[in-house]
């Protein structure tokens, strides 16, 4: 069964449509359900000590980034309530994300049919993950990815350097992706070209920092050090394995509310957040030096895979190695898993799917169940966290996905007209 090149060209704003009509639905319904933990309060007030003069960092702490701070402004700033307000521009974050995710997918080479599967997963990950959505700004970031993956795949380098800056003073995260970026530009360009992507970067980057770091440096490094001095959170993968010690060896286990969130506590808890912090900086080194030596291997032609695969395993790789993994995280994996090309990109896919509905299907119904250390609903968070580490075994670079790199619609267009039509260059 094949699309008609009208519906193919117009994809994506239908899957736009499909979001929009899954979040004003559906999604609405979910909410009702059950209570819901929302942090828009906490942006809330962020927003109105802002709006009374206040500035963040200097004369209030807050543990975001400015980005993020001057999306709680917005949203303050904006007319409606302020709940609705975020909820809209989450809602636009959604569709932004939808029309990059479905845009890569097609520069990629996919088939009209491929491009639907891997924008509608992104569509309807609302209802996949949840209304949570709804009140963290994590798709945002999602929507910054999946751009970023787009000016890559089609080599907008100097775009894709500006809008991870965007990314990094919207969440320190986007940080991991600069040496799989930096390898796959250096392929494409040289160093000279990288030179200058990367100087864009830092210079917007410090346009913003420096300043306040100048004005407000203790509260600067507040915003650093509350994320070093986080304990393992509770969701994370190290307290699931502490967790499944608990559950077939009777391991003590204490949990202690802090820095916003629930966390496991004690000495154990700590080692092992100790060692996850390590084990991430390892997979993240490991990534790298595996696209470095991917891109060494193959042809220019797979660069774009390679790179989405990198990009795509170093976002699992912050999941199941950080020792913080809230539920809204998993929105971030998605433009990268959906994209995946090769033997295992339907599986990753489908494994990206349950990891999401795994999530869902214990937060927040039976989250403080989890708090309260009760075995079925660790085992749902458990299996959460398996899957997890089955996705970025499934993402990760290897030469399947070069191998499985379909032909950009360009070079699929000259392959299909006979050789002796084929006019030299």
């Amino acid at each position: 069964m094949t699309m008609s090149p009208s519906v193919e060209r117009w994809l994506p704003a239908w899957l736009s449509a499909l979001a929009v009509v899954a979040w004003l639905g559906p999604l609405q319904w979910i909410a009702g359900l059950a209570s819901q933990i929302s942090d828009v309060p906490v942006y809330q007030r962020a927003y109105e000590q802002m709006a009374n003069g206040a500035l963040p960092y200097r004369d209030f702490s807050l543990e975001y980034p400015p980005g993020a701070a001057a999306l709680f402004w917005l949203s303050g700033v904006l007319p409606g309530p302020y709940d609705a307000t975020f909820a809209t521009l989450m809602l636009i974050a959604l569709v932004a994300t939808v029309v990059a995710v479905t845009l890569t997918a097609r520069a990629l080479g996919f088939s009209p049919w491929r491009q639907a599967i891997a924008g509608g997963v992104v569509a309807l990950s609302p209802l996949l993950l949840g209304h949570l959505l709804t009140t963290r700004f994590d798709l945002v970031l999602a929507a910054l990815i999946a751009w970023i993956l787009w000016a890559a795949v089609t080599d907008r380098w100097t775009l894709a350097w500006v809008l991870l800056a965007v990314a990094i003073l919207v969440k320190l995260v986007p940080l991991a992706f600069i040496p799989v970026l930096l390898i796959v530009h250096w392929r494409r360009h040289g160093w000279p070209s990288v030179a200058r992507g990367a100087a864009w970067c830092a210079g917007i980057v410090a346009v913003v920092v420096v300043p306040l770091v100048i004005t407000a440096p203790h509260g600067m490094w507040s915003t650093i050090s509350y994320h070093l001095d986080r304990p393992l959170q509770l969701e994370a993968t190290g307290s699931a394995y502490l967790m499944s010690l608990r559950i077939m060896a009777g391991a003590a286990l204490a949990v202690e509310s802090s820095f916003g969130s629930q966390g496991l506590a004690g000495e154990n808890p700590q080692y092992v957040a100790t060692i996850s912090t390590i084990v991430l900086v390892a997979l993240i080194a490991l990534i790298a030096w595996q696209v470095w030596r991917m891109v060494q291997r193959n042809t220019a032609a797979t660069d774009a895979a390679i790179l989405v695969s990198g990009i795509a395993a170093t976002c699992l790789a912050l999941l199941v190695a950080g020792k913080v993994l809230s539920p809204q995280f998993l929105v971030w994996i998605l433009p990268g898993a959906v994209l995946i090309t090769g033997k295992y990109g339907k599986a990753a896919i489908a494994v990206a799917v349950a990891a999401l509905l795994m999530t869902q299907a214990y937060f927040p119904v039976l989250y403080w169940y989890i708090v309260a250390l009760q075995t079925p609903e660790m085992l749902l968070l458990i299996t959460r966290d398996i899957l997890l580490i089955v996705l970025l075994a499934l993402c990760w670079p290897r030469q399947t996905v070069a191998d499985g790199a379909p032909a950009p619609p360009g070079e699929r267009a000259v392959a299909d007209v006979p050789p002796e039509q084929v006019q030299p260059a």
